[in-house]
């Protein structure tokens, strides 16, 4: 029988096969990518806490069947159950969780959707002249991506202030 030599790792090579390349080394993870690794971290809080959910709506029927139980055997109140209210508030409280885990995936999609709308260029964390624009690839270095979501931000700032004073123009004739 053949064996694999000890460092050797995959099938055993064989004198007339070309040896397998090696994969390349995965790339680094950029600021969408942090964002989508964020989502799917959200999703797997979520899928933990579907599991929970569904032990907690067991717990929650067992007590309420041992509660209908109780009451119609008429037993006295020093032999009660576990109390109801405080499973179903277990309950709900795990389905608070999920919802605001589900608000977050929905709000990082919506952030991801409008990043890539209006600025569709990769950025990278690189060194670059901030004067140069993007590069020959379509990527901007981050002092680039800084840059233009100030000028943005003074943008939006300026059209805020013509509207403003639009506002008011209309506010004097109209008191006039």
């Amino acid at each position: 029988m053949m064996s694999a030599p000890m460092g050797q790792i995959g099938p055993p090579m064989h004198p007339g096969m070309p040896p397998q390349q090696q994969p390349p080394p995965p790339p680094q993870p950029s600021h969408v990518q942090q964002q989508i690794e964020l989502k799917y971290d959200n999703v797997s809080k979520v899928k933990t806490l579907i599991w929970s959910l569904k032990n907690s709506f067991a717990n929650v029927m067992k007590v309420a069947g041992a509660r209908v139980n109780h009451m119609a055997a008429g037993k006295t109140i020093e032999e009660a159950p576990p109390r109801f209210d405080k499973t179903l508030d277990d309950f709900f409280s795990i389905c608070n969780q999920i919802e605001l885990h589900l608000k977050a995936i929905q709000e990082c999609t919506l952030q991801h959707k409008d990043s890539i709308q209006y600025l569709p260029l990769h950025v990278t964390l690189g060194k670059q002249d901030a004067s140069s624009g993007p590069s020959q690839d379509g990527n901007l270095s981050y002092t680039q991506y800084v840059s233009t979501v100030k000028s943005q931000v003074n943008f939006t700032k300026s059209v805020q202030e013509i509207l403003s004073e639009g506002v008011r123009n209309i506010a004097k004739s109209d008191g006039n």
